[in-house]
């Protein structure tokens, strides 16, 4: 190579690295869809494999973000009803700031679950999605893109559109365009993969009598003065120039602070369920006083991190805070009780703090009479210090079973808080997984770009016997096992030592209720690997590099496990 930084060689078109460095920022802001591949990831079944079907919770996923069906007539009943009530204008505004919403998370899914470099094949998914989801048939006649420059324009058909027919329907021929909710849904996923405001409008619609709609997309200049969609959406006119290319996620994006402002996001309890928002509001209500507190729930549910919080949050949070495993004391005759009632014992510890003890149900009879004793004792001044316990779900068993004295249970249980199961609040598994894939990656120090698509949907379909806990150490194992750079692949995160009970057949309807048997009895998941991988590749036909992005695999990768599996072709 000459140091001019092109070697030219017209017959075998060769160039030097330097003069592909300097062309890939300009290639990575252009683009025009004619140019693209027609295969070129994710396609429309990339984008089927990312929408999970849990049928036994009652949950479906997409990615990352629930979905529910609803059928079209709800759908048009619902606007019928909105446009009664406020007014034509008022629901064409709503309805086009909802599709923005979902435009806007539909992006981040392309960023994050297919690490999509390639940002006229990440607009191309766009379309894609909007026929997944059922809007309607959507054609992409064209769109062509200039990043640098914040320039757009697409033409699209919709065919079938199911607002524009549900429209007709309830009111009849409209005198404008009424696919309101869809328009919002481009505009919000282009101009969050592009980075600049692209508006997309109606021009024809089934609700005109038009026999299928007419979207054009461009960005806001090309618009002209008058763009009433940038106060609809909250946008300002952005003139500058862009800066360098697109730079796409390469990971699933950093979780923001679930607390407070000022609260340390390692601190803050995440979840945004209805089991998990009832537990932060009963501790929100305890915090101010320092009446006990019984912590209820499964093990590996986090007990003594909300004990954490709920003392940082009370009375005395400069105080200590002195957790107790109760199952480490167990039946100590009493003179061995100073351990927890000494001078230098748990209690005097704590003083001016919070006294944690967890697995409460542990302690002998004998310390349980002692513990009443104190708790008696100074129930009549101040109290130095607030007391929280933890027990398993059902501490009235163990008071019929003679295991816990019922007036502990009582002096303990003024306020008692259940911490849910994970399986109680499966809608906060990926914010957990987003949590826990930060906070290990900084303190391991170790770069992936994340979970593939198999690994993710499994994760959504596990059950996790060990609740939260569990799931914090199969991601851990998972950064630990993966190749840096690469992604969390299933084989990475699960083991021998993992049962996947019904999690095995749901986890891929087109799995042999054969393999799902043997899973379901005491195989490996190595088993479950190879029945994914045959299915991936016998949907695909055997074309390996389809089936490797399928299951979120580099083409080497899997022809390695074809090789290490043995697998045929039959």
């Amino acid at each position: 190579m000459t140091e001019s930084g092109l070697e030219n060689d017209e017959g075998q078109g060769r160039v030097s690295l330097r003069e592909v460095s300097k062309r890939a920022p300009r290639i990575l802001q252009r683009g025009d869809s004619l140019l693209l591949d027609e295969g070129a990831a994710p396609t429309l079944n990339d984008l089927a494999g990312a929408l999970q079907f849990a049928l036994g919770d009652g949950r479906i996923w997409l990615n990352d973000n629930r979905m529910v069906l609803m059928q079209a007539d709800v759908l048009g009943a619902l606007q019928k009803q909105m446009i009664r009530d406020v007014g034509m204008d008022k629901t064409r505004v709503n309805c086009m700031r909802i599709g923005w919403q979902e435009g806007v998370k539909l992006a981040e899914l392309v960023k994050t679950r297919f690490a999509q470099e390639n940002l006229t094949a990440a607009l191309a998914a766009g379309p894609r999605l909007h026929t997944l989801e059922g809007y309607a048939k959507v054609v992409t006649k064209r769109f062509e893109f200039d990043a640098k420059r914040k320039t757009y324009l697409g033409e699209f058909d919709w065919i079938d559109s199911v607002e524009g027919t549900q429209h007709f329907r309830n009111f009849g021929v409209c005198d404008c365009p009424a696919c309101w909710m869809q328009v919002g849904v481009p505009s919000g996923y282009t101009s969050t993969l592009l980075g600049f405001p692209v508006i997309f409008r109606e021009i024809e619609c089934v609700a005109q009598g038009a026999a299928r709609c007419l979207v054009i997309g461009k960005d806001v200049d090309s618009w002209g003065d008058d763009v009433p969609e940038l106060q609809i959406f909250d946008l300002a006119r952005d003139r500058t120039v862009r800066e360098g290319p697109w730079n796409p996620a390469l990971a699933i994006p950093e979780l923001s602070a679930a607390g407070p402002s000022g609260t340390d996001p390692a601190e803050a309890i995440i979840g945004q369920s209805a089991p998990i928002q009832r537990t932060k509001r009963l501790l929100e209500k305890a915090s101010p006083f320092s009446e006990a507190v019984l912590l209820l729930g499964e093990p590996g549910t986090g007990k003594e991190f909300f004990a954490r919080h709920l003392h940082a949050r009370g009375t005395t949070p400069k105080g200590p805070f002195v957790a107790v495993n109760c199952a480490a004391l167990g039946n100590v005759s009493p003179s061995d009780a100073d351990e927890l009632f000494g001078p230098e014992g748990h209690i005097a510890q704590a003083r001016g703090g919070t006294l944690f003890l967890n697995d409460v149900l542990s302690l002998g009879l004998g310390l349980q009479a002692r513990l009443v004793a104190f708790q008696h004792d100074r129930s009549d001044r101040p109290r130095a210090l607030r007391i929280i316990a933890a027990t398993g779900p059902s501490p009235l068993i163990a008071m019929a079973e003679g295991r816990l004295r019922s007036d502990l249970y009582n002096l303990l249980s003024v306020l008692p808080i259940e911490v849910p199961s994970l399986r109680e609040r499966r809608d906060d598994i990926p914010l957990l997984i987003t949590h826990f894939l930060s906070l290990h990656r900084k303190r391991l120090r170790k770069t992936v770009q994340g979970l593939s698509g198999a690994t993710y949907d499994l994760l959504l379909r596990y059950d996790y016997p060990g609740n939260v806990r569990e799931l914090s150490n199969l991601i851990e194992r998972g950064l630990i096992f993966a190749e840096a750079g690469g992604f969390i692949e299933i084989n990475h995160m699960f083991s021998s030592l993992e049962k996947l009970p019904e999690v095995a057949r749901a986890a891929k309807p087109h799995l042999k209720a054969a393999t799902a048997d043997l899973v379901d009895g005491h195989n490996s998941i190595e088993i479950l690997e190879i029945e994914l991988l045959r299915a991936a590749l016998v949907e695909t036909d055997w074309n390996v590099s389809r089936a490797a992005r399928k299951l979120g695999l580099s083409r080497a990768k899997l022809d390695y496990r074809i090789k290490k599996f043995g697998l045929l072709r039959s």
